[in-house]
């Protein structure tokens, strides 16, 4: 199975979230516009392909905690790339949470949107994240192969923010142990930047 991966950091999107109290929106333009150019900017080496993600952070003790795992599959109107972008647009109350608090986003979101849109308990759950590590497949690959070996990265990595699902289907092995190694080296990758940064 050929695999491309890599990771990319949240700390910019964060700063920009310090720099601007009010969230992006249509109202907004400005403002929209600018974290729009910082998103494409951030995933800019993520590929058009079907894939996996998982944001995360490293704790206290520099070990990896998974807060929530994702996939896309490569359609038309949708592939790894676009998902990414589209969470880190449509869920950014997640980091404006952090800079200023939970109830003052939701408060804020409440009045942009006019209450007509939930602000997204799911994405408060993502606050915390610090890095986002992507798998992507090169190979052809169905929506439900993507679904199924998503399900058993959940049963390996536990992130915090999705449910466990018991898989009574034979798993593809091979598939899964190429999606591990990847993801394994990119946090290898990770730890070294964080511990010997001049490397």
């Amino acid at each position: 199975m050929n695999l491309k991966s890599g990771h990319f950091h949240l700390f910019s999107l964060l700063e920009f979230a310090a720099n601007n109290p009010i969230m992006p929106h249509r109202g907004n333009k400005s403002v929209q516009s600018e974290y729009a150019t910082l998103l494409n900017s951030t995933i800019s080496q993520v590929p058009e392909l079907s894939g996996w993600y998982l944001l995360g952070r490293l704790n206290d003790k520099g070990l990896w905690e998974t807060v929530s795992l994702g996939k896309s599959v490569k359609q038309k109107t949708s592939s790894l790339h676009t998902r990414l972008y589209d969470v880190l647009r449509e869920e950014c109350i997640a980091f404006w949470s952090e800079v200023y608090g939970r109830e003052p986003m939701v408060l804020q979101h409440k009045k942009i949107y006019e209450e007509k849109y939930n602000s997204n308990s799911r994405s408060l759950e993502k606050s915390g994240s610090r890095m986002i590590i992507w798998v992507a497949s090169e190979d052809s690959i169905s929506g439900k192969d993507v679904e199924r070996q998503k399900q058993l990265l959940i049963n390996i990595y536990r992130p915090t923010q999705n449910p466990i699902h018991v898989n009574f289907d034979i798993p593809d092995y091979e598939m899964t142990t190429a999606l591990v190694k990847a993801i394994e080296e990119e946090l290898k990758s990770i730890n070294m930047q964080v511990h010997h940064p001049t490397v």
